[in-house]
């Protein structure tokens, strides 16, 4: 298995070090070492989909109860269709605000879940705990 790993390591070219070098890097002073980095989530985690997936039953909400004011026949006037259209925008723009999204990360967000399984996957479960927990 160790050596699986560290021929895969070779053939993508990241560095190996010998056990020298480990040594080496074990005896860096706390002064000079390197910040150790605290990461986010996994992208394609469970925790991290949750904004997206609030955000999106959210819009789907919002989008069904706009399109049934758009097809109201009393609405159908321009003036009218005008105004419904910017109270959608602003209901829109609430809601990715209060998740913590703009427009550009939310169209980012989808356009990654349509083109990659694993982050598919991890935005369904994500979609159904948030659902699990309305």
């Amino acid at each position: 298995m160790l050596r699986r790993t560290i021929t895969r390591l070779a053939l993508v070219g990241l560095p190996l070090l010998s056990a020298s070098g480990l040594a080496a890097q074990a005896a860096v002073s706390p002064a000079t070492a390197p910040a150790v980095l605290v990461t986010a989530p996994h992208a394609d985690s469970v925790t991290a989909m949750m904004p997206l997936a609030r955000a999106f039953s959210a819009l789907t909400t919002l989008r069904e109860r706009a399109d049934a004011e758009y097809a109201e026949p009393k609405n159908k006037k321009p003036e009218v269709l005008a105004e419904l259209r910017e109270k959608y925008r602003k209901e829109r723009e609430r809601v990715l605000t209060a998740q913590g999204l703009t427009e550009a990360a939310y169209a980012s967000g989808t356009r990654r879940i349509s083109g990659d399984d694993g982050a598919r996957l991890a935005f369904e479960a994500a979609l159904t705990k948030a659902a699990a927990a309305k």
